[in-house]
């Protein structure tokens, strides 16, 4: 079972609940991976992916360009890695906002490669859980945003263009994975279900 984080997320954070106590005490952590699902599935191994998701970077250091296609590539090679033992195991992903996208676009190269060991990834899936995946994209550029773009960038904040131009609703190549991953998990027979938020979020379009 793999966790995949979405937008400004954490491997660990995104999928940790804290449980407010009394004034007095500390606030208790659940992460969800950990002390929750080994329960339900005992048997199973649990990971989460992490990868830089944020837009935007704060003045010095450097600005990480990677394409949804570039984090998809080091998640199929490091999933591969993680298998040999027992490449054939079944996987679940459970993904949320923009790694929904990285997981299709991760099973799509899966599905495509040469290197039978990579292939296995995509073959050996059996489901996958969207949690607020925008299949269809999300402007992280809508009107407010793009004067708050101007302002980081005033501020000498910059911004990820490589995501952003990915995930608009025009984006050719978001239509072009969808119409792909949709015969190919109609043949491959998963179990997809998918979640989404009722409330829309500014940033993000909705």
């Amino acid at each position: 079972i793999i966790f995949v984080h979405g937008f400004t997320g954490h491997p660990q954070e995104t999928w940790t609940q804290k449980k407010a106590t009394n004034a007095s005490q500390k606030s208790e952590c659940v992460f969800w991976p950990r002390d929750l699902l080994q329960h339900t599935v005992p048997n199973s191994r649990i990971f989460t992916y992490g990868y830089d998701s944020h837009i935007k970077h704060r003045f010095t250091g450097h600005l990480n360009n990677s394409t949804v296609y570039d984090i998809a590539g080091d998640f199929l090679v490091s999933l591969e890695a993680n298998r040999r033992q027992d490449p054939s195991r079944h996987v679940l992903f459970i993904a949320h906002s923009l790694g929904g996208i990285v997981v299709k676009e991760t099973l799509r190269r899966s599905n495509q490669a040469p290197h039978i060991g990579l292939r296995k990834v995509c073959e050996s899936t059996v489901g996958i859980v969207f949690f607020g995946t925008p299949h269809s994209g999300a402007d992280p550029r809508n009107i407010l945003h793009r004067v708050a773009e101007k302002l980081f960038k005033a501020v000498g904040i910059r911004v990820n263009e490589q995501i952003v131009n990915t995930l608009v609703p025009s984006s050719e190549r978001l239509r072009e994975l969808r119409d792909e991953f949709i015969p190919m998990a109609l043949e491959r027979e998963w179990t997809i279900h998918s979640f989404q938020e009722q409330y829309g979020l500014r940033l993000l379009g909705g």
